[in-house]
């Protein structure tokens, strides 16, 4: 069952991954974001969606990563709207992680998965006007190239997919610049339309000023750490061997990185090698 963090804002949280969908419930329309991720919980998401008239679906992907596009075939009728960068993902690559995953954990799928195509793209912002709130939908890529926050202007809430979460520290598939742009898009978010709460794509809602900005400034060092260390030893002359061994040991909100976060971080690590060869 969901739970609300405010009147009809009802969130899912699957047992993979913490993976959040949610669910608005408007008499203008239902609008769900990011259907996922078992079977079973998607039913229960469709299930609830379906019990509440509503002469409007609409399906809102955060990004195009697997595990938050598979559900939307449960919702039959929805609209399916993302940042416009999603037409461009390598949806091989998203089926082929998707399979693996379901091979692993023998998972069996109602429908054979077939990648969304989407019905509504946005490219910078998109307004969606409800009764008596407003969602706007921003594109913040650096996550991936189609990344995107939505927020909820009369209740206060930010939707920000794979950003900003309790569990992770930024996991970078697209570009780190980009990424620090986006988390100061954030920011001026949380200031300009005085967010209350900020629900990620993976783990627990952050509520209160002193936590959501505490996430935004931890996952901004990350990265500054990150980026400095690398140029430094870049100047030094150091190999990228060797500058991947040094980077390996930073730390995260004073803990250090280990276990299947390494790989993650090492992931990221090359990503700031691969931008500063580009310069």
């Amino acid at each position: 069952m969901p739970y609300q963090i405010l009147r009809d804002i009802n969130i899912f949280q699957s047992s993979v991954w913490q993976t959040n969908a949610v669910v608005i419930t408007n008499e203008a329309a239902n609008i769900i974001i990011d259907p996922c991720y078992f079977p079973v919980e998607i039913q229960i998401i469709a299930d609830f969606v379906n019990r509440r008239k509503s002469f409007n679906k609409l399906i809102i992907f955060t990004h195009s990563d697997f595990d938050h596009v598979i559900g939307y075939q449960y919702f039959k009728g929805a609209k399916l709207l993302a940042q416009e960068e999603m037409k461009f993902c390598d949806a091989s690559l998203q089926l082929a992680q998707l399979k693996e995953i379901d091979q692993t954990y023998y998972i069996k799928r109602r429908f054979p998965f077939v990648y969304p195509e989407l019905d509504i793209t946005f490219e910078t912002t998109q307004h969606i006007h409800l009764k008596d709130d407003e969602l706007i939908l921003f594109h913040a890529p650096g996550h991936t190239a189609d990344s995107c926050i939505i927020i909820s202007k009369e209740k206060r809430i930010m939707f920000a997919g794979d950003y900003l979460s309790d569990l992770e520290f930024p996991f970078v598939y697209f570009n780190i610049q980009a990424y620090q742009r986006s988390l100061e898009l954030a920011r001026k978010l949380v200031a300009d339309y005085e967010i209350e709460y900020i629900v990620p794509g993976h783990g627990e809602v952050a509520a209160g000023q002193t936590e959501i900005l505490t996430r935004i400034e931890n996952d901004k060092a990350y990265l500054s750490e990150m980026v400095e260390k690398a140029e430094d030893l870049f100047i030094q002359g150091l190999q990228e061997h060797e500058i991947m061994e040094v980077l390996k040991g930073l730390k995260y909100r004073d803990e250090p990185i280990t276990g299947s976060m390494l790989r993650m971080h090492s992931e990221n690590i090359k990503m700031v090698l691969k931008e500063l060869k580009s310069f």
